[in-house]
Parts: C-alpha cells; sequence; structure tokens
C-alpha cells in the first residue's frame, strides 16, 4: 500500500471489451487499488468486464454527472463532452494515440493535465502543439505474459509467424504482415527446396483476435476472402489472457506492422513471453531496440517486414539474443510503475491546486 494519502479515481471507457485501450484501464485500476486508492471505472452499461480480473469498483456512464472524484482520468475522444461536464479536482486526458479526433482542442484544454502512453506520443504532443505531457509509460502484466520450457526447436517443424488478425483495422497492418510472410514462405522454397520439402509448408501464418461485437465481421471470414492466400492459417479466435500467453510461447516470431500507434500492447506481451518480435517504430519506441530487443523495420511494407523474418528465421543466434535483450527492456515496463507514476503526478498537481 501507499504510503501517501489515499486518492480518489475515476476513469471514462466507452466499454469493457479485449481491446489494449481498455487494458491499460483495468490494469491501472487493479494496480492503484492494491496501492489503498479507490478506482471507480464509468461506461456506459456500467457492469463488470469479464476477461480481466479487474478489483475496482465499475458504475454506469450516467452516474458521474452526480458525483465528484479527486482525480479523473479518460483516454476516449468521443467521451469528452462527459470528462469536460464531471465534476474532479484534476482532470488527466491520456493520449494514447496519433492524430486522434479532436486533438488540437483536447491538448490544448486550458483545465486538462496530459498523460502520454509512450515517449513517442510524448514527444509528438511537443513538437506539433508546443504542450507538455507527462509521462505514464508502459505496461504490461509480467505474471501473466513470461518465458515457460525452452524456445521451439529449429527445424523440421514449420517456422510460426504470429500477427493480430483483424484486417479491417487498417493501422494494424495484418494484411502487411500476411504479404511479408508470403514472401519468407516462396523464399524458403527457393533457396532451400530440400528443408522445405521436408514439411507440408515451411511457415505457418498464425493469427488472433477478440471476439468483437454483434456488429463486427468475423475476421476468419475476411481473412479468407480478402487476402486469398496460399499460407496455412491457423485462427484463434476469443482467447483467454493465460491462452493467449501460451499462444506467444507457441509461435517463433511476432510480427506487428501497425501505424499510430501509443504503446504497442501486443509487441509488449510478445517480448515478455520471450517471442522475437518484427515491428514498425509505431508504439515500440520504448521498446524496440534493433537488431537488441527487436529487428526494427524502417519502413512499413512488406518487403522490410519479410527481410526481417527471414533474418530471424535463419539465425537462431539472432532470435535468442533478441530474447535476452528484450527481456531485459521490458522488465522495466510493469503495470505497478505506471500506477505508481500516475499517483506521484496526481498528487504534485494536488498539492500545486491547495
Amino acid at each position: 500500500m501507499s504510503d501517501r494519502a489515499k486518492l480518489d479515481f475515476g476513469a471514462l471507457l466507452p466499454h469493457v471489451g479485449v481491446f489494449g485501450g481498455v487494458r491499460r484501464f483495468l490494469e491501472i485500476g487493479n494496480a492503484l487499488v492494491r496501492r489503498g486508492h479507490r478506482f471507480v471505472l464509468y461506461h456506459p452499461a456500467g457492469t463488470c468486464p469479464t476477461w480481466l480480473p479487474f478489483a475496482g469498483e465499475t458504475r454506469p456512464l450516467a452516474e458521474l454527472a452526480t458525483v465528484t472524484h479527486q482525480v479523473l482520468i479518460c483516454g476516449e475522444p468521443t467521451l469528452r463532452p462527459q470528462f469536460e461536464a464531471a465534476h474532479a479536482t484534476l482532470k488527466f486526458f491520456y493520449c494514447v494515440l496519433e492524430d486522434f479526433p479532436d486533438e488540437r482542442r483536447i491538448v490544448r484544454h486550458p483545465g486538462w493535465v496530459l498523460l502520454a502512453n509512450s515517449s513517442g506520443i510524448r514527444d509528438r504532443l511537443s513538437r506539433r502543439y508546443g504542450v507538455l505531457a507527462e509521462d505514464a509509460i508502459g505496461g504490461v502484466d509480467l505474471e501473466l505474459f513470461h518465458p515457460q520450457g525452452p524456445p521451439r526447436p529449429d527445424r523440421p517443424e514449420p517456422f510460426r509467424v504470429l500477427a493480430y488478425g483483424r484486417i479491417s483495422r487498417s493501422r494494424k497492418g495484418t494484411r502487411l504482415v500476411v504479404q511479408a510472410t508470403q514472401r519468407l514462405a516462396r523464399g524458403l522454397r527457393q533457396k532451400w527446396p530440400a528443408w522445405a520439402g521436408a514439411v507440408a509448408h515451411p511457415v505457418q501464418m498464425v493469427l488472433f483476435d477478440h471476439l468483437g461485437s454483434g456488429n463486427e465481421a468475423d475476421p476468419r471470414s475476411e481473412i479468407e476472402v480478402d487476402l486469398g492466400t496460399e499460407l496455412p492459417i491457423e485462427f484463434h479466435l476469443g482467447l483467454g489472457q493465460t491462452d493467449l500467453a501460451a499462444l506467444y510461447r507457441s509461435c517463433d516470431v511476432f510480427v506487428s506492422a501497425e501505424r499510430r500507434a501509443g504503446w504497442n500492447n501486443t509487441v509488449a506481451e510478445a517480448m515478455a513471453c520471450g517471442t522475437p518480435v518484427v515491428c514498425t517504430a509505431s508504439g515500440t519506441r520504448d521498446l524496440a531496440v534493433h537488431r537488441k530487443s527487436a529487428w526494427l523495420v524502417p519502413m512499413r511494407h512488406p518487403w522490410f517486414l519479410a527481410r526481417g523474418l527471414g533474418a530471424l528465421q535463419r539465425d537462431p543466434q539472432l532470435r535468442n539474443r533478441l530474447r535476452s535483450g528484450a527481456a531485459r527492456q521490458i522488465a522495466q515496463f510493469t503495470w505497478t510503475r505506471v500506477a505508481e507514476r500516475i499517483e506521484s503526478i496526481a498528487h504534485t498537481h494536488l498539492l500545486r491546486r491547495g
């Protein structure tokens, strides 16, 4: 428990579905509750999340108008009117994406303190708007996402390439990852036909996604209709968190081709599980050091992604080096550290306001 005064936190979310942005608030809430603070989560339905344990309280968003919190946190631009009208001594707007809706108005609001979930977001806000955002970088659950057992054998098993699987979210880059993996498979068949012929497919594409809401298309059908790839695709839908960690560990490499990300949750989780990573710089600047903790591509393009995949597929020592470097890099980004940082920022600003 924290030695400082106990604080009363409230937070706004649009829902409590399986999304990285939702996880951030649930994990921070859990960590703050462990430190002795109160944490109330407001969203339209007011129900408790079912996919991740949550130690705080949940309330319908409509109740927010009738209460006052010491500290109120929001990271969702569509909830700006409710956040603006709510009563709180201190308001934090948590910037988690680049170029979000109504960005200029939000980040220049005179009454709000900005939090940034990555150094990339913090520096972008400084360059573009001349505003200072407080560091609230991280995190990952290292008790859930961690290595287990020895790395996968090199051959003759297929090289398993893991990625997020919903191609309709173009900023996630799933289509680019599948194209890069196809390039890798074709290259292996051409350069090492004997090994490629020892297994039915030298490369296995592995994708995962959450179940989504009722109005979202099944991501498995999106892949079948839109991509038409010759790769064998193993698709995991709606995994629990323990099973998701096991899936990371079952693969040889995780690939992320995101753009406009703040903190890349899946890259952090893969690194924590000991899975080597090929990624863009989007949302990974605090994690990915090229050839030390990840293979960082210079451009968001299948050719560069495939080059990284090929380098890792050919070189087990490189994969082991990235595992070791990633473990050292990710160890500092715990949710407890994020909560401690938010607690410290809150106490500092509350003290200034008397």
